[in-house]
C-alpha cells in the first residue's frame, strides 16, 4: 500500500512539473547555408517566419541577391526555403522554421539561429514575424522599400546608421511582450511609419536623414513608448483629447481648441512629421536630440 502510494504521488509530482513519462527526443542540430546571385533580378521581396530561435538580418555582398547561415535543431522542426523569380524580375524568397510538434523530453536546449545577409544593390521589401527568441536587424544601406515587422515573446533591435538609398513606403512594426529598441528610423527614409505596441517598452529613435515629410501613426499598448526627435525635424502630434493624461509633449505648444500640439521648431524646419498618437495602459512621450 505504501509503495502504491509513493508511486501515485511520483506521477503527480511529474504532472504538475509539465514532465512527462515520454521517451526523450535527442537534439539533432544540422546546418544549412544557400545563396542566390543577383542576375537578372530587378528586386526582392523577403519574407521571414522564425517561431523560436535568434534571427540576425544585415547587408552582404552586392553580387549575392542573398545569402543565409541556418543552424537548427531538426529533430524538432522543419526548415522550408523557397526562392523563385517571376518574369518582370522580381524575386521571392520565404523561409519558414516551424516547430514539428514532437512530444517527449529534450535531451538539451540549444537555440535555432539564422543569419540572413541582404543585396544592397536592389529594393528590397522585408516582412519578418518572429516568435521566441533575440532578432537584430541591421538595415544600413540596404535600399529598403518596405518593412513589415512583428515580434512575439523577444526582444528586437532594429539599426540603421547609414541612409537608405530609396525611399521606403512604409514601415510597420508590431511589438509583442519583449521590449523594442530602434536606431536611426530617420535613415530608413519612409513616407508611413505605423506602430503598434504590446505588453513590452519601446524606443524609437527618429535620428537620421529623412528626405521628405512623414505620417507617422503609434498605438501604445501596455508597455511605454519613447520617441526621440532630431531637432531638425518639426513635429506636429494630434491625440485624442481623453489619452492626453498618457502624453509627455516637452517643448511643445497647442494652437487652438483642438489636438494638435506643435514643436517649437515647426515653422523652421523643411522637413516634418505628424504623429497620431493612441495611448493605452502605457505612456508616450517624446524627447529630443
Amino acid at each position: 500500500m505504501r509503495n502504491v502510494v509513493w508511486m501515485a504521488g511520483m506521477t503527480a509530482v511529474l504532472l504538475l512539473s509539465g514532465c512527462s513519462l515520454e521517451e526523450r527526443v535527442p537534439v539533432e542540430m544540422a546546418k544549412i547555408a544557400k545563396s542566390s546571385p543577383v542576375g537578372n533580378a530587378s528586386s526582392l521581396q523577403v519574407d521571414i517566419r522564425l517561431d523560436i530561435g535568434s534571427l540576425e538580418i544585415s547587408r552582404g555582398k552586392s553580387s549575392n541577391l542573398y545569402s543565409l547561415d541556418l543552424e537548427y535543431d531538426k529533430a524538432s522542426y522543419q526548415a522550408e526555403i523557397n526562392y523563385d523569380q517571376g518574369s518582370g524580375g522580381d524575386g521571392r524568397l520565404s523561409f519558414t522554421l516551424k516547430s514539428t510538434h514532437k512530444r517527449g523530453i529534450r535531451d538539451e536546449r540549444r537555440n535555432n539561429r539564422l543569419l540572413l545577409n541582404l543585396t544592397d544593390a536592389l529594393p528590397v521589401s522585408l516582412k519578418v514575424n518572429t516568435g521566441v527568441g533575440d532578432a537584430r536587424l541591421a538595415l544600413s544601406r540596404l535600399r529598403l522599400a518596405r518593412l513589415d515587422l512583428e515580434s512575439g515573446v523577444s526582444d528586437t533591435r532594429l539599426s540603421a546608421y547609414d541612409p537608405n538609398p530609396a525611399v521606403c513606403d512604409e514601415i510597420r512594426l508590431r511589438n509583442g511582450v519583449g521590449n523594442l529598441n530602434a536606431v536611426g528610423l530617420g535613415n530608413l527614409n519612409f513616407r508611413r511609419f505605423d506602430f503598434e505596441g504590446g505588453v513590452g517598452g519601446a524606443t524609437l529613435d527618429f535620428s537620421g536623414q529623412l528626405k521628405q515629410d512623414a505620417a507617422v501613426r503609434i498605438q501604445v499598448g501596455v508597455g511605454g513608448v519613447t520617441a526621440r526627435m532630431p531637432r531638425d525635424v518639426g513635429v506636429r502630434v494630434t491625440a485624442e483629447k481623453h489619452f492626453l493624461s498618457g502624453l509627455q509633449l516637452d517643448g511643445f505648444r497647442r494652437e487652438g481648441a483642438g489636438d494638435d500640439y506643435y514643436s517649437e521648431n515647426y515653422n523652421r524646419t523643411k522637413v516634418r512629421m505628424h504623429l497620431v498618437v493612441k495611448t493605452g495602459v502605457g505612456g508616450f512621450r517624446i524627447t529630443w536630440m
